[in-house]
C-alpha cells in the first residue's frame, strides 16, 4: 500500500541530542509524526511501540549500537525503509550493513538539502513499489515482488503452496476457483487427496486471518 511520506511516522535514533532534535524541526512539516530516541535501546523500544513507516539511526551510540538495532528490526520488518546516519570515520561500518538491506545512508552533518533528497528518493521508491502490492484489507498486503505478506508493517513468510494458492485467489479475486484448478496450480500433475488442499487452506487462513477464503461447496474456493 502506497503512502506518501506527509501521512507516515519517520523515527530518528541519535544520541546527539542537538542533531536529533534539529533533524526533528526539519522533518516535523515532512511526515504525521516524528519520533526522537536517543541510544539504540531506546531506539528498538520506541521502534516496538511506535511502528514506523521510515527509521533514520546514527550508527555509534550507547547501550545499543545502530548495527545490532538494524539487525533487530530486520529480524521482524524486512521492508521498512532504514537510513543510516554516518560520519566519514564510520565508514567501515558500511560494509557491515550492506546484508541489512538499508534504504540509503546519510553522511553527516546533516543538512536540510541533504534530507529534501533523501524524501524524494523515498517517496519515489515508494511509488514503484506499489505496483507490486496488493491491499488485501486497510493493515494488510501482499507483496508480489518479494512473495510475501506484510500485516502491520510486520513481513509474514509463505510457504511454496501457500505463496501459490494467495497468487491465484488474489488474481482472481470474487471469482469461484475450482478444486481442480487450484489443484493443478499448486501440484501440477501430482495426484493428491482433497484432505491436502483444505489443510493448505486452513493454514493460509490461520496465518493470515485478513485472507476472507470462502469455501463454496462442491466448487471450490473464493477470496473476498
Amino acid at each position: 500500500m502506497y503512502i506518501p511520506n506527509a501521512k507516515k511516522t519517520i523515527l530518528i535514533v541519535e544520541d546527539d541530542c542537538e542533531s536529533n532534535d534539529n533533524i526533528a524541526h526539519i522533518l516535523e512539516s515532512k511526515f504525521a509524526e516524528v519520533v526522537s530516541a536517543y541510544d539504540g535501546l531506546e531506539g528498538w523500544k520506541k521502534y516496538r511501540d511506535y511502528s514506523p513507516d521510515v527509521i533514520l539511526t546514527d550508527i555509534e551510540m550507547p547501550k545499543m549500537n545502530g548495527l545490532e538495532l538494524v539487525r533487530r528490526i530486520r529480524a521482524e520488518n524486512s521492508t521498512v525503509p532504514i537510513v543510516i546516519l554516518s560520519s566519514y570515520s564510520h565508514q567501515h561500518y558500511l560494509f557491515e550493513a550492506i546484508p541489512l538491506k538499508l534504504e540509503d545512508y546519510l553522511i553527516k552533518p546533516i543538512t536540510m538539502k541533504k534530507l529534501d533528497t533523501l524524501l524524494q528518493t523515498l517517496e519515489s521508491r515508494s511509488g514503484k513499489k506499489k505496483a507490486n502490492i496488493v491491499d488485501i484489507n486497510e493493515t494488510t498486503q501482499y507483496d508480489f515482488k518479494t512473495k510475501s505478506i506484510i500485516q502491520n508493517n510486520i513481513t509474514l513468510r509463505l510457504s511454496h503452496l501457500e505463496i501459490l494458492l494467495i497468487e491465484l485467489l488474489l488474481k482472481r479475486r470474487n471469482m469461484v476457483i475450482s478444486y481442480e484448478e487450484i489443484e493443478s496450480c499448486l501440484y501440477d500433475t501430482k495426484e493428491v487427496s482433497r484432505n491436502a488442499l483444505k489443510i493448505i487452506v486452513s493454514n493460509l487462513r490461520k496465518k493470515v486471518p485478513a485472507l476472507t477464503i470462502q469455501a463454496i461447496p462442491k466448487l471450490g474456493y473464493r477470496l473476498s
